[in-house]
């Protein structure tokens, strides 16, 4: 069904077009490459890669202490990440519900906590509280509140995309709109929108580069501190990025694990339904 959709949708390339696009992505790549070399060909000039200056990172405390600024950003960003999926859900059932007056009030706040920066949310608990609140929890509402947003309107698209007859089949065995939604709607809206919510949950993680401006300890500010200590301030970032680097890999990997699971799991509780449907049409 999925194969003579996509033939709808979408028009297979051509030999020119084929043709087309490997001289394009080999240019790409070649580009891609010069730039890389050109980078690494100044560093070299600089002395950026001399051996004293990647020493420390051999030492067993300064990966101890590397370990320990990776485990402080996880730490945000896991709880950012949580709250902002719980968020994002109450947002989308509010976009979504019957009554007016709380899609108005849903759309408002989603429009109110997407617009500004997340450093300025993170500047508001921060300077508003005077203190009271902890610069983790600084960090973790502004980054919940921003992102809730931008996942309300993920799962609000991934929801209405759904085929209508869905929720009409879900009022007629009696259930309430409320029930539809959180029980039949949500479910298979992440299931679809499962690449769009991994790329927001990336962005994440990156952002809570962003404490290091309130003066919370993670991962950036030690790579600061390292590099400022050791006279090695560019190799100490180049180790940081690496980190993040690998950390987004790995939570892409087991997006799609995740992802494969889920599929296989909806495809072998499908399975039985539609042979039922198809023994009860023929009957």
């Amino acid at each position: 069904m999925s194969s003579r959709i996509d033939s709808v949708l979408y028009d297979a390339p051509g030999p020119r077009a084929r043709r087309l696009n490997a001289v394009l992505t080999v240019v790409g790549v070649l580009v891609i490459a010069a730039v890389v070399g050109w980078v690494v060909w100044k560093l070299e000039a600089a002395g950026q890669f001399s051996a004293s200056l990647w020493s420390p990172f051999t030492y067993s405390d300064i990966q101890t202490q590397l370990a320990a600024a990776w485990w402080e950003t996880m730490k945000v960003a896991l709880t950012a990440i949580a709250l902002s999926i719980v968020l994002g859900a109450v947002l989308a059932a509010g976009r979504l519900s019957t009554s007016a007056a709380l899609r108005r009030v849903a759309a408002t706040l989603v429009t109110l906590f997407r617009t500004p920066p997340v450093l300025l949310l993170m500047f508001w608990f921060f300077y508003g509280a005077r203190g009271q609140i902890p610069l983790f929890w600084c960090a973790v509402l502004g980054l919940t509140i921003y992102n809730g947003a931008f996942l309300a309107e993920i799962l609000r698209a991934g929801v209405q995309a759904l085929p209508k007859g869905q929720a009409e089949a879900g009022l007629a065995i009696g259930l309430t709109p409320g029930q539809v939604l959180w029980t039949v709607q949500l479910p298979q809206a992440v299931r679809s929108m499962l690449p769009s919510l991994v790329s927001q949950i990336v962005v994440i993680l990156k952002d809570t580069a962003l404490a290091y401006i309130i003066g919370y300890s993670e991962l950036l500010r030690w790579g600061q501190q390292a590099g400022s200590f050791y006279f090695n301030l560019i190799p100490a970032f180049i180790v940081i990025a690496v980190v993040y680097v690998g950390t987004n890999m790995v939570i892409s990997a087991l997006a799609k694990v995740l992802e494969r699971r889920m599929s296989t799991h909806t495809a072998a509780r499908v399975t039985p339904q539609a042979a039922t449907a198809q023994a009860g049409a023929a009957a």
